[in-house]
């Protein structure tokens, strides 16, 4: 048998594949041309399966031969983590609950843009309705007529703030430049197709710029008004549709007498917007007519509804249309960027005009949907700053203001309320620190502008003005506090001396504190120079310290100089100073207390004296820590003594406490043992209490049902008798005799840990009684139960109740509660007695 393929119909097949494939490489070298431009950037991939000519895609030979759309997984909301379209791919489902896990990540940012007007985003398209949602699918491509001399192009800048194997970009795009960074070392591989926008493979990772340009809008509605309704070159994918009948009635009765493509789709865009409710929080679950669903069973949606519901609308009536996600603006952070998040992932559509290409129209509300957006966005930090430098008043700084860790230019920048500058192309601006304890940096973007809804453009036309939006809230300001440097010191040409007259030099942190106010003890001295110096005159009353008041604008501040030397005195808070303990530090010249002193343990300042001159800190585990004052060039430091010694003390105290309860207890007799036992016999004591009391608690309630039934049977009188006596016979639980009874369970236990002997080792006589009862009752395990469980277990086995517990009780009382035995037994003997008895009469 040959192994040679005959010569027949796979041979055909076969010499049909191979003219397939002629035809394809022909189609896609004249492509270009046909639609007028270059291939995007160079990087056109050989034709996929959504550019076959349907002639040739009906084989599925072909098809397998160029491959099928790859399905990466569809738009990110419902069924992923997070928002998003960046990994946009084959399929997606539409609609659906939202959960609490996606709105939480919707904050994130995906990308950075720089454009010179606000875009939507595009990443991919979808053909083919399948009921619950969208697939690609082969299509033949058209090209607007439309020459490229006529078009203008713009370059727009991203940067991926997440990794993304779909980029975005404004449709149509026309070029790409990509530079990969030096941490990137992947070879990337881009498709660009009508339908799917740019897809990358492998994904391009975050951190990576890349710049796109695309066709510039125009602004003729009129262009648009006439093209006719229907009768359009476009392939038949986009005006096929399977959904219901009641969709193609509700679209005729939308579209009405519209005599041409731009007012049938405004028409259908205004009545979605109109008469339909976005949220993210309340959208039901969709079946598989999620556009019939929507339209006819619930008011309630997102932008998936709204534009899977425009879509198939549109195609019922011969329009052709597809099904688009993608991202809309962003917020405005700075001069052409914006800061595009997962919040910002969207859907909407795309008709075709001819001449024209496809044109975007977006039928879901606006004003709902970006406060979606800014709710979604609250508490995120758009804007992060960074300065650099000393915050010192008076001095000027460097701030560097970043989005989603790139640089913002034309940031607005307020320094403590008051404008200061705009950041530049590098995002860094300057500022003098303010004379102030604390600056306060706030950033908001010069201007905010967002366009929605409305046509805009596509393949061969770029955007049409997009209606004005009122402000949606997301102005992208963010604050910032810094510390700044206040420590205020004075120096004097000579040691002051009350009544004397000399120069000064103030600093604030260690620059010179120019044109502040100055007195000294509440008498007015003048203002310093730009040096900082002025000449004052100390009080002839100042005696220890002169306190200094210093102020400039929004910095106040107090500080005491020494007249005298300083002294340091540190004061445990406990009686010995043991290390983790709370001290205070008190500073004082000539007594009087010193203010504003910085105070340093062991090197490391720990505070600020107050008004007292005292400062609080911890005492460290040291041999003998050193806290010094530092006042006006002068210096005072004191040692924190016996640390270590008082915590051995300490230690030897703790010990010899134990030490001593421990042999008080041995004394006593009291050993661990004794006081297992005796918690072991508590505890069993308490759960055998508490079972009579249940089972008491069960008889009583038999006995009362009884005596209501009897009352009952008697007339109502009786009931209202036998109701009016029932409080009176009520009976609070005995909880003394409770207590009383676990404690001598307890004492019974301890008695037994300190003998050595078993639970029942008691006098034999009244052992032998109990014996005989538990031969009688013949309760299996009695060794292991309580006196209690065995009375209950003969009780329950059917022994009259009476005698079972007087035997029951007198043998607890003798082995737990200390009862005279022989007593116990003799009356445990009669119950047995009468136990017998009573056997013996039934």
């Amino acid at each position: 048998m040959s192994d040679a393929a005959p010569d027949g119909p796979d041979t055909r097949r076969a010499l049909l594949a191979v003219a397939a494939a002629f035809a394809l490489v022909a189609a896609a070298a004249a492509a270009p041309a046909l639609a007028g431009e270059a291939p995007l950037g160079g990087l056109d991939s050989p034709a996929s399966a959504e550019d076959l000519p349907r002639a040739l895609s009906q084989f599925d030979f072909v098809r397998d031969l160029v491959g099928e759309p790859s399905d990466a997984g569809g738009l990110e909301v419902p069924g992923g983590e997070t928002f998003g379209a960046l990994t946009a791919g084959g399929s997606t489902d539409v609609g659906g609950p939202i959960s609490e896990e996606q709105l939480r990540g919707a904050a994130r940012p995906h990308f950075l843009a720089t454009s010179e007007e606000p875009q939507y985003w595009r990443t991919t398209g979808y053909v083919a309705y399948t009921g619950g949602g969208w697939a690609q699918r082969p299509v033949s491509r058209v090209a607007p007529s439309r020459p490229p001399d006529q078009r203008e192009v713009t370059w727009h800048t991203v940067t991926l703030r997440q990794p993304a194997n779909r980029l975005p970009a404004p449709w149509r795009p026309v070029d790409l430049r990509y530079d990969p960074g030096p941490e990137t070392d992947q070879e990337t591989t881009f498709d660009a197709t009508e339908t799917s926008g740019i897809a990358a493979d492998p994904l391009v990772p975050a951190g990576e710029t890349y710049e796109v340009s695309s066709l510039e809008s125009v602004s003729d509605r009129g262009l648009l008004r006439e093209v006719r309704v229907s009768g359009s070159v476009a392939s038949t994918e986009y005006t096929t549709v399977d959904t219901t009948q009641r969709v193609s009635r509700l679209a005729e009765r939308i579209v009405g007498d519209a005599d041409n493509r731009y007012d049938a789709a405004a028409a259908v865009e205004a009545y979605l917007e109109g008469e339909k409710t976005y949220s993210l929080r309340d959208a039901p679950e969709t079946g598989d007519q999620a556009a019939d669903e929507f339209l006819f069973e619930h008011d309630v949606g997102y932008c998936e509804n709204f534009a899977t519901a425009m879509t198939v609308l549109l195609r019922t009536q011969d329009v052709p249309a597809r099904y688009v996600a993608g991202y809309t603006s962003g917020e405005r952070v700075g001069d052409d960027q914006y800061l595009v998040r997962g919040a910002d992932a969207h859907a909407w559509v795309e008709v075709f005009f001819e001449d024209y290409g496809w044109v975007r129209f977006d039928p879901t509300p606006s004003a709902p949907r970006q406060q979606a957006d800014s709710d979604l966005a609250a508490g995120s930090e758009t804007f992060q700053v960074r300065v650099s430098g000393a915050l010192v008043p008076g001095e000027s700084v460097a701030a560097t203001v970043t989005a989603a860790g790139s640089p913002v230019s034309g940031a607005a920048v307020s320094v403590n309320g008051g404008f200061a500058s705009v950041t530049n192309e590098s995002g860094a601006v300057r500022f003098v620190v303010p004379y102030a304890e604390s600056v306060n940096v706030t950033v908001e973007p010069s201007a905010n502008r967002t366009t929605t809804g409305g046509a805009a453009g596509g393949y061969g036309l770029a955007s049409l003005p997009g209606r004005e939006q009122p402000d949606d809230g997301r102005n992208g300001s963010a604050s910032r506090e810094f510390e700044v440097q206040t420590d205020v010191s004075v120096a004097f040409d000579s040691p002051p001396q009350p009544g004397e007259t000399l120069d000064a030099r103030l600093t604030v942190g260690g620059r010179p504190f120019a044109d502040a106010a100055v007195s000294l003890d509440g008498t007015d001295q003048g203002r310093t120079n730009g040096n900082g110096e002025l000449t004052v005159t100390v009080p002839e009353t100042a005696a220890g310290v002169v306190d200094i008041a210093v102020s400039r604008d929004d910095l106040s501040k107090t500080v005491s100089y020494p007249l005298d030397d300083l002294q340091v005195a540190v004061s445990p808070d406990l009686v010995a100073p043991l290390p983790t303990t709370g001290a205070t530090a008190k500073v004082t010249s000539g007594g009087e207390p010193v203010v504003g002193a910085p105070v340093q343990l062991n090197g490391k300042q720990v505070g600020v004296t107050d008004a007292d001159g005292a400062v609080r800190l911890t005492i460290p585990l040291d041999r003998a820590p050193s806290v010094t004052a530092t006042a006006s060039g002068k210096t005072a430091t004191a040692a924190v003594d016996w640390v270590l010694v008082s915590l051995a003390l300490a230690v030897l105290a703790a010990a010899g406490v134990l030490a001593g309860v421990a042999l008080a207890a041995r004394r006593r007799g009291l050993t661990l043992a004794r006081v297992v036992a005796a918690l072991r016999y508590a505890a069993r004591e308490a759960l055998a209490a508490a079972v009579d009391a249940i089972s008491g608690l069960g008889d009583a309630l038999d006995d009362l049902a009884a005596e209501f039934r009897a009352a009952a049977a008697d007339g109502w009188r009786e009931v209202l008798a036998w109701l009016t006596g029932l409080p009176a016979r009520l009976r609070l639980p005995d909880l003394a005799g409770f207590v009383e009874r676990v404690a001598a369970a307890a004492r019974a236990g301890s008695r037994t840990a300190a003998d050595g002997t078993a639970d029942d080792d008691t006098p034999a006589p009244l052992q032998r009684v109990w014996a005989r009862f538990v031969a009688l009752v013949g309760v299996e395990g009695w060794r292991t139960k309580t006196p209690v469980e065995v009375a209950q277990a003969a009780v329950d086995a059917g022994f009259p109740r009476e005698p079972v517990t007087r035997v029951a009780s007198s043998f607890r009382d003798a082995a737990y509660g200390g009862r005279d035995t022989d007593a116990a037994a003799e009356e445990a003997a009669d119950a047995l007695g009468d136990l017998d008895a009573e056997e013996g009469e039934q």
